[in-house]
Order: structure tokens, then sequence, then C-alpha cells
């Protein structure tokens, strides 16, 4: 009986941890009266809940294929100081660098950013902003550059002023224009009693008025335990979004992929899920008609992973398995069949390669990588078995 109670106690256990992460979306657009696939999203993280890995699909032939992947890497607070973009190369079947940002602290507080671009076989600077905090650690202002292949060169710059509970009531951006700054645009934000977003409007400068006129303008509609159930955009297309809720849970109880990375990713709005989202509907405006029509939908999944066409041959075909998997420093390798092992080889996100043993071994120390998400590479003879682990 005890053992039977703990069989049924550690499959408890295992199920409870597989549906308190939030593991995929499924974007899909109605046509005809019926609800196609269109786009996806899988979601992985690591052992202190951060999102290392996303993964772009498309619904096409009846299957899911991959577009692109973003990885993420942290640093000890569980900030995030690496993202790397990738896109799949449907020729070669293989994922190729595209993009890759590096973010900046000091005291805590994101400072900067670096963007660049993949290029002939290397990392190319595209564009960086810094920013500027005030006593009360608040961002006031920003400075942007763009590359122009020698030296960074100023672009634009913003100022936010904010209200006596701490939160933004404009921002100014400016253009560097011949050798000046220009007014570009601005943001204005406006709250409710409880110091809530209730709508955000963005204006262009009118340089022959001198004056800001109005371009886009996005309103809220909260419910009473703050979750944002209504979201209505107007500009040049009007669209909104309505979301759906398990208000038997709260968010903060899930793993998900929406955790603030730098501090300041909800800086200019509120975060929306206080409980469990399920999904959001998305309509269009029909300026004939003056309404909304519902045209696509997101799905939450908290139980399983989108399962790519690929991926579904890769298993079957599969010689290699690592464990355990997350490790804090030994790796194990597995084979189905009997192999020898010339070369290993451990790449990270970003296709460096971190740690090489040339022997034949089923054990590999990974104690001193950082954490992360890694690929290993198992070279015997003229194939090469690949997988990927994470290092806590």
């Amino acid at each position: 009986m005890k053992k039977l109670y703990t069989i049924i106690l550690m499959l408890f256990v295992i199920a409870s941890q597989g549906q308190n992460k939030l593991l995929s979306s499924i974007e899909q657009n109605y046509n005809n009266g019926i609800w196609e696939n269109a786009y996806g999203n899988n979601y992985e993280y690591d052992s202190n809940n951060n999102l290392v890995s996303e993964t772009f699909l498309e619904w096409k032939n009846g299957a899911w294929k991959i577009l692109g992947k973003s990885t993420y890497t942290y640093n000890a607070s569980n900030k995030v100081i690496l993202e790397i973009g990738q896109k799949w190369n449907s020729i070669t079947n293989v994922l190729e660098n595209e993009y890759r940002d590096t973010y900046t602290y000091t005291n805590g507080n994101f400072t900067g950013q670096v963007a660049q671009i993949w290029e002939n076989a290397a990392w190319i600077n595209e564009w960086k902003f810094d920013i500027t905090y005030n006593s009360s650690s608040l961002p006031i202002s920003s400075l942007s550059y763009n590359w122009n292949n020698s030296q960074w060169v100023s672009d634009s710059r913003t100022t936010v002023t904010y209200n006596a509970n701490n939160r933004p009531t404009t921002d100014i951006g400016e253009k560097w224009i011949n050798a000046q700054w220009i007014n570009n645009y601005k943001a204005t934000f406006n709250y409710n009693a409880n110091n809530k977003l209730l709508d955000q409007r963005e204006f262009d400068w009118n340089e022959v008025n001198n004056a800001w006129d109005e371009a886009y303008r996005t309103d809220y509609v909260l419910d009473t335990s703050g979750n944002r159930i209504i979201e209505t955009n107007s500009g040049n297309y009007q669209y909104k979004d309505e979301y759906s809720y398990d208000t038997s849970n709260q968010m903060s109880t899930y793993v998900h992929p929406f955790k603030d990375k730098t501090g300041i990713d909800y800086f200019s709005e509120d975060f929306p899920y206080v409980n469990k989202i399920s999904v959001i509907n998305g309509f269009s405006y029909d300026s004939n008609s003056n309404t909304f029509t519902n045209t696509s939908r997101t799905t939450y999944n908290y139980n399983n992973a989108i399962t790519l066409e690929t991926e579904t041959l890769e298993i079957a075909n599969s010689k290699v398995t690592v464990f355990p998997n997350p490790t804090t420093s030994v790796l194990n390798i597995n084979f189905s069949e009997t192999v020898t092992i010339d070369k290993i080889v451990i790449v990270d996100v970003t296709g460096r390669v971190v740690l090489q043993e040339e022997a034949n071994k089923s054990q590999i120390n990974v104690e001193k990588l950082a954490a992360g998400l890694y690929i290993i590479e198992v070279y015997s003879g003229n194939e090469k078995f690949t997988s990927k682990f994470i290092k806590e």
C-alpha cells in the first residue's frame, strides 16, 4: 500500500509540474466559419522560471513548421543579458543567426541595449540606446544611436515625466537633425482612481502648425481584479482584443513568458494578467457597418508544447539522449545502440564552442559552464547527433 501511495504521489507531482507552466500558444484565423491554425509559439524555461527559449511556428500544409527562435541568457539576478534571434533556413533545415541584443545593468537598473545583426558570419552593430535614472530609480530619459560602420551616431532621445504616484504621464521623443533636437512624437498616459492605466495616446509633431497631432490611441478596460479584459486600438487601422481568464487561478502561480525580463518591460503599461490567461480574441473593425468582427484568436496551453513535423522525424530517428536535464555538473550521454564516440562538442546559443572532448566517453562534466541553454553535438565516424540541455 505504501508503494502504491508513493507511485500515485509521484504521478501527481509530475502532473502538477507539467501544468504549472505556460508551454505553448496557438494563433488561429476565422475563415468561412472555421478556425484555422496560423502561427504558434513554444516556450521553455530554466529552473528559476526564466524564459530561455521561444520557438516561432507556422501552420503549413497541415503541419507545424518552424519559422525561427529566440533564446535568452540571464545574470545572477534573473535579468536578461543576452537575446539571440534565429530564423529557419528551409533549404539547409537549420536555424541561422539573425540578430543579437545585449542588455546592461547598473546597480540593478537596466541601463542600455545594443542591437546587432548577423552578416557575413559576424555580428554587426545596428543601434543602441542608453537609459538615465533619477534618484528614485525611475527612468527619465534615453539616448538612441545608430551605427554608421565606424562609430555611434546620435539618432533620437526621449524624456519622461511622472505623476505623484511615480507613473509616467508623458514621453516626448526628439530626432537629432542638422545638429539639433527636433520634436518627433509624444505619448501620454491616463489613469483611473486606482492608478491603473486607462488609455495611452500617441502624437506626431506637425512641423507646419508647430503642434501635436494625435495619431494613435489605445484604450484599456479592466475587471475588478485588475485583469485587462478589452484593449482597443484606434488609428489608421482599428482593432481590439478581448481577454478571457480562468478566474479561479492566479497567473503568479504559473511559469509564463510574460515575466518582466529587464525590470522595465512594463514601464508604460500595467502587467495585464492577474488571473490565468486562457484566450485572447482579436476583432477587426468594419468602417462600413461600424462594427467589430472576431477574426482571430490566441489560445494558451499549459499542458502541452506544439509538436513540429520535423521534431517528430527527429525523435523517431534519434539515437542519443542526455540526462539529467537540467544538470548542475555531470551530463550523461546515452545511445539506443552501440556507438563509438569520437568527439563531444558543446556550443552556446550564439554558436560559440564552449567545451570539447575528444574521447570515447559517455559522460562529460559541464560544472564550469555558465547557467543557460546549450547544444551538445556528439560525433561518431561520419555521423553527428545533437541534443540540447540546460545548465543550472
